[in-house]
């Protein structure tokens, strides 16, 4: 099964998808522009999801006020690995917090991510349909300014230079620099932190940009 077809064959993705398209519509009948719609869609969630986004903020404030404790344990018990995890479990436990505290809003994104990539797949209306002329002229194809013969890497084709993934890639980078005072030493939160942009970055890339552009907006 493709992709594709596994998106569309989940129940709760389909009534994810046609209650995006209810909103997606509203919006587009408020400024008629799909691309506007979107960043409207985009501000709209963001809003119903803050208390849990305010939440996960909460959460990684308080990962960061354990660094100087987790970088003692980390030098304690550097020779022991497994003895390191536990003390960090403890510490975890004593303090009331999850190294994967800061996860939730995203994990909760993905749901409404492959009901909007279900959505710019299937609606008919935004096939061919504009963002700004010129670039983003199909907010149901990836975007490119510039297009080239197909270079195979490994898993990973690239055919063609986009704006798009780029400034979403920034713009998470920037999130997580501001909403970080320093770098993060546990290793959950780092894989968070540099490594998940960059998968996404790579998944994204040669999606429709109007999914692209909803990500972009939503950092």
């Amino acid at each position: 099964m493709s992709f594709d077809q596994s998106v569309s064959s989940s129940p709760l993705i389909g009534w994810l998808a046609n209650l995006l398209k209810l909103l997606l519509e509203l919006f587009y009948r408020l400024i008629p522009n799909y691309g506007v719609a979107i960043l409207l869609l985009t501000l709209f969630i963001k809003l119903l999801f803050w208390p849990l986004t305010n939440k996960s903020y909460q959460s990684t404030a308080k990962m960061q006020a354990l660094q100087p404790k987790m970088k003692e344990l980390q030098a304690k018990y550097k020779a022991n690995p497994q003895k390191l995890n536990q003390e960090m479990a403890a510490l975890y436990k004593k303090e009331g917090v999850s190294p994967l505290g800061g996860c939730l809003p995203l994990l909760l994104q993905l749901p409404i991510f492959f009901a909007l990539y279900n959505l710019l797949s299937t609606h008919f209306e935004l096939r061919g349909a504009s963002f700004i002329a010129g670039w983003i002229s199909d907010l149901s194809a990836p975007e490119a300014i510039v297009t080239f013969n197909t270079v195979n890497l490994m898993v990973w084709q690239l055919s063609a230079l986009r704006v798009l993934p780029f400034l979403m890639l920034g713009t998470t980078f920037l999130q997580s620099k501001v909403s970080q005072s320093s770098a993060p030493t546990d290793k959950n939160m780092a894989l968070m932190t540099y490594a998940m942009p960059l998968v996404f970055f790579f998944i994204l890339y040669n999606m429709p940009s109007g999914l692209v552009l909803y990500w972009t907006a939503q950092n």
